[in-house]
């Protein structure tokens, strides 16, 4: 892609979205961030950001706020990647406490959804390049684990918001990519809530353990083929770093072939068959 390209990175002081940031602006691409808590890191690499603006996305009157700015710099964006995310609460369903609950569905995913439709007038059309959103899926679309009820939702329904939009969406390109057990600071929740978390905490002590996990650069190698990729191929499709053959060449045209490859679908129906 051309070096002119402006992105979003939404949540830029998560691990993944610190990292893509550098990496963005390593190839010297125009890059708006925005963040809930800074950090050093972040703040070393603030002078190379077009902006850098503080939301909660739990709050949306932050995000709001958060828009309205991006609007009165003009940032016409080329791409946007979206990193917030949250377990918590962690528990069974019932004791819960309801409110918190509903925190997680609004941080991972109706505040998300806030966000992209306040920033879809800003997109920039070109003759060579798609608009496209970028999410980040979670565990549970072919399981259901337990005591996570919220955020499985939350990701799950993000999925299929996906593609609904990219149905919806002609000149932009919607799609999902699920990270892997990537060592981020999410995994704290999991640690806090060991009484809660289950079969969850004895896999993230064994991973920490083992140091097992999805390296970050391939996640932004992945972002990068996204990127790459047309709407035909990659858009209302939810995909998986550890996976999916996204570095094969024929994937591409597997997809294009399969409309329904890469997405929520029932399974088993047609057993009578």
């Amino acid at each position: 892609m051309s070096q002119k390209r402006c992105g979003v990175i939404v949540g830029a002081s998560s691990d993944i979205g610190l990292e893509l940031s550098r990496h963005f602006l390593q190839k010297q691409f125009k890059l708006v961030g925005t963040f809930r808590t800074s950090s050093n890191q972040l703040e070393e690499l603030e002078s190379q950001f077009l902006a850098l603006i503080q939301s909660d996305f739990s709050s949306s009157i932050s995000i709001n706020r958060c828009i309205q700015k991006l609007k009165d710099i003009n940032c016409s964006w080329d791409f946007a990647i979206l990193c917030p995310g949250t377990m918590e609460p962690i528990g069974r369903f019932e004791n819960c406490n309801i409110e918190d609950w509903e925190k997680n569905i609004k941080v991972n995913l109706l505040s998300q959804l806030r966000f992209v439709h306040g920033i879809l007038p800003l997109r920039q059309f070109r003759n060579d390049f798609t608009p496209k959103i970028i999410f980040f899926a979670g565990g549970g679309t072919n399981s259901a684990p337990v005591n996570f009820s919220a955020y499985t939702l939350s990701k799950i329904a993000l999925i299929k918001a996906v593609e609904l939009l990219d149905a919806e969406h002609n000149d932009v390109c919607f799609t999902i990519l699920g990270p892997g057990w990537v060592k981020t600071k999410i995994h704290s929740e999991t640690l806090r809530a060991e009484k809660l978390s289950g079969e969850a905490y004895r896999e993230t002590t064994r991973r920490f353990e083992s140091g097992e996990f999805t390296p970050i650069s391939e996640v932004i190698d992945c972002c990068d083929w996204l990127l790459r990729s047309d709407k035909c191929t990659v858009g209302g499709r939810n995909f998986s770093v550890v996976h999916d053959p996204w570095t094969k060449d024929d994937l591409a045209k597997a997809l294009r072939e399969n409309p329904d490859m890469y997405k929520l679908r029932r399974y088993g129906n047609d057993w009578f068959k």
